[in-house]
């Protein structure tokens, strides 16, 4: 159980986290019922761009 809802990470969302450690997803709330805790998902997700490597 999420702090506000359940959130639910498929094997995807996994591989892409295993891929790239350093990966930020966007949180989706999805549609429930009224009275159904929220239920979230793993969105777009974005990988940071390396610093330029610097060969002194």
């Amino acid at each position: 159980m999420f702090r506000y809802g359940w959130l639910t990470v498929t094997a995807d969302d996994l591989a892409i986290w295993q891929q790239f450690p350093d990966a930020s997803f966007t949180l989706v709330n999805l549609p429930s019922q009224p009275d159904a805790p929220e239920e979230f998902h793993l969105g777009a997700f974005e990988i940071p761009v390396a610093p330029p490597h610097d060969d002194r």
